[in-house]
């Protein structure tokens, strides 16, 4: 027996419409065989699998085992275009270190990176939801203690602009505010609800959400991301891959911060010094790189202050 060659059922899969998943339940075959099919790592193929899927793909089980022809598979990822969008420096680079730490491409982080901002999204709403949940049940507890205190006033017991506040926090989930400016914005809600020290952009409940998630798998020497502010117009600003911006700077902990503040930009390092016999020659043009963008800096300083 032979294996079915990974790239074709990939490209028979893709034009069929079908997923993974999909593929797996129509031929009635495992999930894991078609991932370890498509990963190109499986065994022989079992002749009544490669009729299972050969029947649900419309196609002989002899063409499973035939790679595809050349124009096939250079149209087999031509479902990939270039990303038309313009991020920070500091970004680009925490992309390139959090590939390096984990050994995967760019590619499979951004093409991720919706699928992980929503359920990071999704978990904060609902951990908000479930907080307002609480509350309401222990403010309705304290209103039944009423009857203890027929001496004292209603407000006592019952804050009614407190729970027009509460009504507000709860559209505010609904409408997936995830910064809850819907509620801070409320021209109704008196600026004794919001803390003195509160700022928008490093304390809304989204920053919240992840600040505590990131402490959730810091240990002990860890260099665990954080991050500090989520600004409406501006990137946000986090460290990542701290640990690799070291090793890249071979030590050079100023250089590392530059590289994680985005003042070094990786993404154009010159290919002739991404080897490992450049260390030499690439740190010098980090070096480069770091002063050119601080001089650059103090020379829009004193333009600015000037004018």
């Amino acid at each position: 027996m032979s294996t079915i060659n990974p790239d074709k059922l990939i490209l028979l899969r893709k034009k069929a419409g079908l997923t993974a998943e999909a593929l797996a339940v129509a031929a009635h075959v495992g999930r894991a065989t078609i991932t370890r099919i498509e990963n190109g790592k499986a065994g022989a193929t079992r002749p009544e699998t490669a009729k299972r899927l050969a029947n649900t793909l419309k196609c002989q089980p002899v063409d499973l085992f035939t790679p595809p022809e050349p124009d096939q598979a250079r149209s087999l990822f031509n479902d990939r275009v270039p990303l038309d969008l313009s991020i920070s420096s500091a970004a680009q680079n925490a992309l390139e270190l959090v590939a390096m730490r984990y050994n995967e491409t760019r590619e499979t982080i951004l093409e991720l990176a919706p699928l992980l901002f929503d359920l990071v999204a999704r978990e904060s709403l609902l951990e908000r939801g479930n907080r307002l949940a609480e509350l309401s049940a222990r403010r309705d507890a304290v209103g039944e203690m009423d009857r203890h205190f027929s001496h004292l006033g209603g407000r006592f017991l019952h804050d009614w602009q407190a729970e027009e506040v509460e009504v507000q926090e709860e559209l505010s989930i609904r409408k997936r505010d995830l910064r809850a400016s819907y509620v801070l914005e409320n021209t109704k809600i008196e600026d004794a609800f919001v803390p003195l020290d509160y700022d928008e952009e490093c304390d809304n409940p989204f920053v919240d959400h992840l600040k505590q998630r990131i402490e959730k798998v810091r240990q002990d020497d860890d260099d665990a991301p954080s991050l500090d502010v989520w600004p409406v117009w501006r990137s946000p600003s986090y460290d990542v891959g701290s640990a690799e911006a070291l090793t890249v700077a071979q030590g050079d902990e100023e250089l590392a911060r530059a590289i994680l503040t985005g003042a070094v930009q990786l993404a154009r390092l010159p290919k002739n010094l991404r080897g490992a016999d450049a260390a030499e020659a690439r740190l010098a043009w980090m070096r480069q790189q770091k002063h050119s963008t601080t001089k650059s800096s103090r020379s829009s300083l004193v333009i600015s202050l000037s004018v």
